[in-house]
């Protein structure tokens, strides 16, 4: 039996890739007959919150012990946020930089053949690493492994939340020195994958995308809409201004397109788009054709999907490596795409043929979407013929199942942990 570390600043009970990502790698190696032993910290994704029922712990003790489904989890106490503020944001990066520190004893006492840490963020990383060192003796130097869902620094510049060649500069000095450290990378995305192998080519790179169960979901059954009806679209993620699903709301008529829009989630734009559902439904005689729903977890939005017509993707900051988890999610539901992106999502979407794509466009710094199209397409999504959406939807299945299962690609990895 081995004995394996993963620290990660997401997981369960918190919602997220990242969360399912991590949750789902810990029990799987589990269940291989090892020891995973995960240190993170107190749930709060996508909020800045501290989840009500862990608040009394928070502020009591440095850590908190628990077990979910078997694995041992060590939690530690840090300053959460979701603030839009850099500094603040920084503040709490730097805190949970600080609070792994004292995994010291733990990771000491249980000496992991392996340890894996999440990225983003980058700076922990550094924490871990120190720590894998201090724990070496003789006879045992554990393997290191860096697990990359994001690039910082570079998701930085694509955000436009940075300025200055100095110090973005010093950051990927930082990043190529983090790299270099490592043992073995598993990277969410081609993209990814790529991008790195050029900045480091001595340490081996593996590429592990977010998957799904495919088993879990409800398949799409009925790809009819009849003339009268409006196509039911639906969007389950984050609710944050690098999606840009405020703005599609306020630019688009969902009523002239015959159209709805059902959003599950939370994120920093949640009470912005609750204040115009309320302002331009709730207290008009206007047709509701937008609607919110809370954040719901993973298993139930396997049951959901299937329940729409179509799912519609919206990434309208083009970030390099990312590729939405809706995307493998939509896919398995067997749902029709509309994606409104670019870069590796929408080489998946037009690769696979599982439905239509409005590229994102950046002019003079800024992202936009081309309203006007993403209106066409999503006439043009409802007056497909039912035989089109049908192999989207299918096209969707059959790929789940056969490439983005999240057992075939655990067996990508695997060989790591052996």
């Amino acid at each position: 039996m081995k004995q394996i570390a993963i620290f990660s600043p997401n997981y369960s009970p918190e919602l997220g890739a990242c969360a399912s990502r991590i949750q789902y790698l810990a029990e799987r190696l589990q269940k291989e007959g090892n020891k995973v032993t995960v240190y993170t910290t107190f749930p709060n994704y996508p909020t800045g919150s501290v989840f009500s029922r862990y608040r009394k712990f928070l502020f009591k003790k440095i850590i908190h012990k628990e077990s979910i489904n078997g694995v041992n989890i060590i939690r530690f106490s840090f300053y959460p946020s979701n603030s839009s503020s850099s500094f603040v944001r920084l503040f709490s990066m730097i805190s949970l930089t600080l609070s792994w520190f004292f995994a010291f004893p733990s990771l000491k006492k249980q000496r992991p053949n392996t340890i894996l840490v999440q990225s983003p963020p980058l700076l922990p990383v550094f924490t871990v690493w120190i720590l894998s060192k201090l724990i070496i003796k003789k006879n045992y130097i554990p393997t290191l492994i860096l697990n990359l869902s994001d690039l910082y620094p570079r998701v930085l510049l694509d955000l436009d939340k940075i300025k200055g060649h100095t110090i973005y500069n010093l950051l990927l000095n930082f990043e190529a020195f983090i790299y270099k450290k490592m043992d073995f990378i598993i990277g969410q995305s081609d993209e990814i994958v790529n991008y790195v192998q050029k900045i480091v080519s001595t340490t081996p790179i593996f590429l592990y995308r977010n998957g799904i169960d495919s088993k879990s979901f409800k398949i799409k059954e009925n790809y009819q809409i009849k003339e009268k009806e409006s196509i039911k679209l639906v969007y389950a993620g984050l609710l944050g201004v690098a999606q840009g699903v405020l703005e599609v709301i306020e630019n688009i008529d969902f009523e002239k397109e015959s159209a709805e829009l059902h959003l599950y989630g939370n994120g920093n734009e949640r009470e912005l788009i609750e204040n115009f559902i309320e302002n331009k439904f709730l207290k008009t005689n206007k047709k509701q054709t937008v609607f919110l729903y809370d954040a719901i977890p993973p298993k139930q939005i396997a049951q959901k999907l299937a329940d729409y017509d179509a799912a519609i993707i919206l990434q309208k900051k083009q970030i390099l490596g990312t590729v939405p988890s809706k995307i493998y999610e939509a896919m398995a539901a067997g749902l029709p795409i509309l994606l409104c992106g670019s870069g590796e999502s929408a080489d998946l979407i037009r690769n696979y043929n599982l439905g239509r794509i409005v590229e994102s466009t950046k002019n003079q710094q800024n992202f936009s979407i081309n309203y006007e199209l993403l209106s066409q397409e999503i006439r043009n999504l409802k007056k497909l013929s039912f035989a089109k959406r049908k192999n989207f939807g299918e096209n969707g299945r059959r790929i789940a199942q056969h490439t983005f299962d999240k057992e075939i690609q655990f067996k990508n990895i695997k060989e790591l942990f052996d």
